[in-house]
């Protein structure tokens, strides 16, 4: 009987470990980043001191407010690390591809954020082991080089060494697989939603001002 496109493979196994680098390694490093640039109770007097400066929901305030990075995701710490203003823009700015040899902090962060994208809207479930490796290398590479910003140390590179070749339990796979996927789909809803406000908006605006 031929494989279900559901059942664990080498090429699935492949992706979940794009995934568990993309919700591990990749966001651990960007929340020392942050540390780095600002300390959580110096974060939350910035978004009291500009709240217009930051837009962001009241449920993501209220994980400012907690003052625990751990639980900031990808969005989140991307959007401060961009306007906070420490960190200067790469060359092509912020919230566009950087240029390929740039290697300054700003263009990986962003490099972290197109992966989140971009595997967040992976159609596939599975992935070559030739796709792979080269992912793989831009990842590895992309964390490396922020590790160098931070200092000495190399503990997300040794941890994506490990998740590169550690075995992964067929029922561990999926999870992370969707977990990606869900991530992405929370973002995409929200700023749906938002465009639905603005629509909305611009509808009654006119109308309120004909009925005056």
């Amino acid at each position: 009987m031929a494989l279900s496109k559901y059942d664990s493979t080498r090429e699935t196994t492949n992706l979940a470990r794009i995934a568990r680098a993309i919700l591990g390694p990749c966001v651990d490093v960007l929340r020392d980043i942050l540390t780095k640039e600002i300390t959580p109770p110096e974060l939350k007097k910035e978004l009291n001191k500009y709240p217009n400066k930051y837009r962001i929901s009241q449920h993501q305030k209220q994980v400012v407010k907690n003052g625990d990075y751990s639980k900031f995701d990808i969005s989140l710490l991307y959007m401060f690390l961009r306007n906070l203003g420490s960190i200067p823009e790469h060359k092509n700015k912020w919230g566009t591809n950087p240029d390929p040899y740039d290697k300054s902090v700003s263009a990986n962060i962003e490099r972290i954020r197109n992966f989140r994208n971009e595997w967040g809207h992976f159609t596939d479930l599975s992935l070559s082991d030739s796709d792979f490796e080269q992912h793989w290398k831009n990842i590895f590479q992309t964390v490396k080089d922020l590790e160098g910003y931070l200092g000495a140390t190399t503990v997300y590179q040794d941890a994506l060494n490990n998740l590169k070749t550690c075995c992964m339990d067929p029922d561990s796979i999926q999870p992370y697989i969707k977990k990606l996927l869900l991530v992405e789909q929370l973002v995409t809803d929200i700023t749906d939603l938002k465009d639905e406000v603005q629509q909305i908006k611009k509808t009654i605006e006119p109308a309120s001002l004909n009925g005056n």
